[in-house]
């Protein structure tokens, strides 16, 4: 059976929710979590809705989300530097007062942790629902789940939108991959909007269909910064140090962050620097990270002159690898107990 994706809204009727720091909401305002199947992706989904803070979960044993307080943190931390405005940042105008009041809240990783748990716990549920089956174990039959949720402000209703899609978990059907060097670092790299899924689209679309990423680049200089939805990291041959670019010049995944631990816990040695092209010949291999990735070795670069750069096998890599997907097992926050499947 193949599961048709599921979208769960949380609706807030009357005012919008309190900013005194509590989970209720302000008389007479109550919210309701509305589940309907659906068969657009996530990013289609995203598009339909006005540009937001934005963040992609996955399921581990069906039940769980690795690092969901990271996530939530983040979508508040994401919300915090967006502006809301008829302009956005380049309309030089301040958040109207209904706008700011409307977030406020939101924008605490307190209620936007709970806000989220409540919704994303009975989206799962709802997606679940589709194949139960007399006889069926449920927890083997069902494949892990992508969980994208979005934050973001309704100039209609006047109202916060949360929402949160489900759909199957499409993890890379080979062990290494092929990237692509093209487009330009992006704006506000450090937090996760919605409107990048409108800004990358075409580079996605450019990529050759064996390609996994696209990395985005600085021309002049030849840094790499990071691809369209991951974290690019190389591996110094001579010294063993992985190389990644500066935490501040990027957005910083859920992912990024398991690898740095590791690298800690093992002695690997970390250099915030952007890996630069000149030096490509000096890599003794790279990888990307994200949520539906973990860890993905690369075994070629198309380079912008329409050279490849191959790579072989790497240690370091490998350890990396590994000891990621453990940690990220450690790390999951169970949402669902068997007993609601």
């Amino acid at each position: 059976m193949h599961p048709r994706n599921v979208l769960a809204i949380r609706k807030t009727w009357g005012s919008a929710i309190s900013s005194n720091g509590s989970h209720s909401l302000s008389a007479p305002s109550t919210t309701e979590i509305l589940t309907t199947l659906t068969t657009k992706a996530s990013n289609a989904t995203l598009l339909d809705y006005p540009p937001g803070s934005y963040t992609g979960m996955r399921t581990f044993h069906k039940i769980g989300i690795m690092d969901f307080t990271g996530h939530t943190a983040r979508l508040a931390n994401s919300l915090q530097q967006i502006l809301f405005t008829p302009g956005g940042e380049e309309g030089g105008a301040k958040e109207d007062p209904e706008v700011v009041a409307g977030l406020a809240a939101l924008r605490t990783h307190e209620v936007m942790k709970k806000e989220t748990a409540d919704l994303v716990r009975a989206g799962l549920k709802f997606y679940y629902r589709q194949f139960k089956e007399p006889a069926q174990d449920l927890l083997s039959a069902v494949g892990e789940t992508k969980v994208t949720v979005l934050c973001t402000w309704d100039p209609k209703d006047k109202k916060p939108t949360l929402l949160a899609h489900f759909e199957p978990l499409r993890a890379p059907k080979t062990s290494r991959c092929k990237v692509e060097v093209h487009g330009s670092p992006r704006h506000h790299a450090t937090a996760k909007d919605s409107q990048w899924v409108r800004d990358r689209s075409e580079l996605e679309e450019a990529l050759a269909k064996d390609s996994n990423e696209a990395l985005l680049l600085d021309e002049t200089t030849q840094d790499v910064y990071e691809g369209l939805s991951s974290n690019f990291f190389a591996v110094d041959r001579s010294t063993k140090t992985v190389v990644t670019a500066p935490l501040d010049s990027v957005l910083t995944g859920t992912i990024l962050k398991v690898v740095l631990n590791v690298c800690e816990q093992h002695k690997i040695p970390v250099k915030f620097a952007f890996p630069n092209l000149k030096h490509v010949n000096d890599w003794e291999g790279a990888f990307l990270s994200s949520t539906s990735r973990l860890v993905l070795p690369i075994e070629s670069i198309v380079l912008p002159d329409g050279s490849t750069k191959q790579f072989g096998e790497s240690a370091t890599l490998d350890l990396i690898r590994g000891q990621v997907l453990k940690e990220c097992r450690k790390r999951v926050e169970n949402l669902l107990s068997e007993e609601d499947l």
